[in-house]
């Protein structure tokens, strides 16, 4: 049960299909001939990528093809976001530098999941440490840059003028500074995908809050136009946000399917999403409030700085 807007109690009528074997969620889904990805993700926080052998992962059993940055063959590409600081361009899989722990480095395709991740273990990342920053307002003044071309850590400032004045005729005025705390969001389902390439048009299942945004990166990854792409998205386990993009990992498999004619799926561990999932909050909040003893509110101001982590 839950509470309307009118405080009257409302029956949820959806849960009992979407927490047992009456859901149809995409991981349900079955392909002849379908194919895994598994990725391969940073284990650190910042650092620069000296080697990446691979070689003993594209000869394990099961194993179909492995690939790196220099084996994709696309240039780096400005966040999905047009709001966010579109020269700070990521790779699909990671190239000269990771920004972040959980970034993808390497995906494997395998004939199975298990094939795919025992493949991974084989692979060898050699790092060379960088400087790493945890704290958002160190971030905004720090030397330390993850785009040092972009000379900024700031990927979205949204300005509104500033004018203490406001608080001229107040009787009151306090100030607080308050910590938001970053949050793991968690979904039910992870991160999942699924994409099947017949030949002509591209059809691919996304577990997201909208077919339409994911539907143009996926057309312009593969040179496609839009009506050769197809978004399908059945019961999704919790989204809140989080699922509100496509991200590289997703937008891969539809190019896998295309790239090797076969149908290719792809969902994240618990411990992955956990990872590298985008999350939520992450917020130092400066409220500042006037008004008069008697408790009416006259004006109020904001600055709020929040993570985004090395993933904008």
């Amino acid at each position: 049960m839950s509470g309307s807007i009118l405080g009257t109690r409302v029956k949820r009528i959806e849960d009992p299909k979407m927490l047992t074997a009456g859901g149809s969620y995409i991981n349900d889904l079955r392909f002849d001939g379908e194919l895994h990805v598994t990725y391969v993700r940073s284990t650190m926080a910042h650092a620069r990528l000296r080697s990446i052998d691979v070689d003993d992962a594209r000869s394990a059993p099961g194993v179909v093809a492995v690939y790196t940055f220099s084996d994709l063959g696309m240039a780096p590409s400005p966040p999905m976001m047009p709001f966010m600081n579109q020269a700070m361009l990521r790779p699909m899989l990671a190239h000269g530098t990771v920004r972040f722990v959980g970034e993808p480095i390497v995906a494997i395709l395998a004939e199975t999941r298990g094939a795919g991740a025992d493949a991974a273990e084989l692979v060898s990342i050699d790092y060379e440490p960088l400087p790493v920053i945890v704290d958002p307002e160190v971030a905004l003044t720090s030397d330390v840059l993850l785009y040092p071309e972009v000379c900024t850590n700031v990927v979205c400032e949204i300005a509104r003028p500033n004018d203490d004045d406001i608080f001229a005729e107040c009787e009151v005025v306090v100030e607080a500074r308050i910590i938001n705390n970053r949050l793991a969001v968690a979904p039910m389902e992870p991160r999942v995908a699924a994409a099947v390439w017949d030949g002509t048009r591209l059809t691919q299942w996304a577990a997201g809050q909208g077919v339409f945004g994911a539907q143009g990166g996926i057309a312009r990854l593969n040179g496609l136009d839009i009506s050769q792409v197809r978004i399908i998205t059945p019961d999704v386990g919790g989204s809140f946000g989080a699922k509100g993009g496509t991200t590289p990992e997703e937008l891969l498999v539809g190019w896998l399917s295309c790239k090797h004619s076969r149908p290719v799926r792809w969902m994240e561990t618990r411990t992955e999403n956990m990872i590298a999932m985008g999350q939520g909050r992450g917020q130092v909040q400066y409220a500042k409030l006037g008004g008069t003893r008697d408790g009416s509110l006259l004006a109020y101001s904001l600055r709020v700085i929040q993570e985004s982590g090395g993933d904008p």
